[in-house]
């Protein structure tokens, strides 16, 4: 069963649910500095701005060893939808994202950029 999490306006917001969900939810909570925020809320609609952009795609890249383009946030624009992309690219990459490369460069997302 889903956690909900009561939010500011009483509308019921999901909780994280996976390990990707949690990583992100962790960075945007920071980020964003909201307490009340559930995986499905639109980051723009949580007052997201592009500097907000920029603070997560540097946190995300720290904490995978991956390098994403900023447009990751406006391609995934809630928790649930970017972490569902982190699971692709872990599965595509072996199941771990989590280690950066042997030359000390940071991996490129989709190198289509």
């Amino acid at each position: 069963m889903t956690e909900l999490v009561e939010g500011v306006a009483d509308a019921p917001q999901v909780a994280p649910r996976t390990r990707h969900e949690e990583m992100l939810f962790e960075i945007w909570q920071d980020v964003l500095g909201k307490a009340e925020m559930g995986v499905e809320d639109d980051f723009f609609a949580l007052g997201g701005n592009s500097l907000h952009v920029i603070r997560i795609i540097s946190r995300l890249g720290e904490c995978t060893g991956v390098e994403f383009p900023l447009q990751f946030v406006h391609e995934y624009p809630t928790v649930a939808e970017g972490a569902a992309r982190l699971d692709v690219i872990a599965a595509e990459s072996g199941g771990a994202i989590a280690e950066p490369s042997t030359a000390g460069e940071p991996h490129r997302w989709g190198d289509d950029w």
